[in-house]
């Protein structure tokens, strides 16, 4: 390589930047060299030990011990006597109670107030000699007939047997039964209500709490026995199904809506398929929504209306008492009148005397 060309190569880019590099590294050689003998007044720091005393000795644990003095307890002081002789106590002597004489009364304490515990808790009833205890069964019967349809019918019965307890009479034959009826769509049965009314034929009237209870006899010809579902809650009865096309409605409108939405031209987007606004797809959108409309107007009914329970007169049942019967808590026509105490045998005509 000639001179010429060396030098001009130090002309070029790749040269400056060469040249510049070598001068540099140069000159960070030769500042640490120089760094290196030449010590800084900043970094000569004296650094002196600090002692633990002014005569660096080490420390020495030492205990003291001093003398105790042993504590003993004074004596116990004698009673005072009343010599003149004996030296004042430190203590005053305590005062005498002042006596009470024998005719003075004594004195009252302070009134106090205490609420009574048996205020507002009415006085416990004692029952008449005609009563019947709680959980009763009252064989009764129907006497109208029952439909879930119209829940406003009332349930009317009769009773069939006399109903006696300790040898009385408590609730004869014939007397008519008055509830209410409550629709019990899970069971397919017609439930009654809690509140009855007993009314006999003297016209008293009385309000028990007690619920109905199917009775199913294993011989419905003779009415004799007990069957499996005998004594279970609510008064069961045939079901009717309002509409028996109901149900074909309801498939028909479903199958038609589903047909025209997969006959609707869709069209992909980013959040999925969708309808295509086109004017072929006009009437397959409006028939798939009233379709739909259709059937859900068809479910509803169905679940609603779609059949009943009806329950014949003549219907056995249970009336189940939930509380105890006392004859003497019957009325006269609704008013406060409390009825008379009735036995099994005839009135007998008091003689003169």
């Amino acid at each position: 390589m000639k001179p010429r060309d060396f030098l001009n190569f130090f002309k070029t880019r790749s040269g400056k930047l060469l040249a510049f590099g070598a001068v540099f590294a140069a000159a960070l050689i030769i500042f640490s060299v120089v760094r290196k003998h030449h010590t800084s007044t900043d970094d000569a720091v004296s650094v002196t030990v600090l002692a633990t005393n002014v005569t660096d000795k080490p420390q020495v644990v030492q205990s003291v011990t001093r003398p105790m003095q042993v504590y003993y307890p004074p004596p116990s002081k004698a009673q005072p006597t009343t010599s003149s002789s004996s030296p004042p106590s430190a203590f005053p002597n305590p005062s005498p109670l002042p006596v009470v004489p024998a005719n003075q009364s004594p004195t009252l304490s302070p009134i106090s107030l205490f609420g009574d515990s048996s205020a507002g808790i009415p006085p416990a009833k004692k029952l008449s000699a005609v009563f019947a205890p709680f959980g009763r069964l009252i064989p009764c019967e129907t006497v109208v007939t029952i439909d879930s349809a119209s829940i406003q019918t009332p349930i009317v019965g009769l009773v069939t047997e006399n109903i006696y307890y300790g040898g009385r009479l408590v609730i004869p034959a014939g007397t008519e039964i008055h509830g209410t009826a409550q629709t019990d769509h899970q069971r397919e049965r017609i439930a009654s209500g809690n509140i009855w009314t007993l009314i006999w034929q003297n016209g008293m009237e009385m309000q028990i709490k007690a619920i109905a209870l199917d009775r199913e006899f294993a011989n419905d010809t003779n009415q004799t026995g007990w069957a499996i579902t005998d004594g279970s809650a609510g008064l069961r009865g045939e079901v009717i199904k309002s509409d028996n096309f109901a149900d074909l409605k309801l498939f028909a409108a479903t199958f038609l809506s589903g047909a025209a939405g997969a006959l609707t031209e869709k069209q992909q987007t980013v959040f999925g398929p969708i309808n295509s606004p086109t004017l072929n797809n006009a009437p397959f959108a409006g028939a798939q929504a009233v379709l739909q409309t259709y059937a859900q107007q068809m479910l509803d009914s169905i679940q609603k209306n779609g059949f009943y329970v009806r329950v014949p007169s003549g219907k056995q049942f249970y009336l189940y008492v939930l509380q105890t019967i006392d004859a003497a808590d019957a009325s006269l026509g609704g008013t406060a009148i409390p009825v008379t105490q009735e036995t099994d045998e005839p009135n007998k005509t008091k003689s003169k005397p």
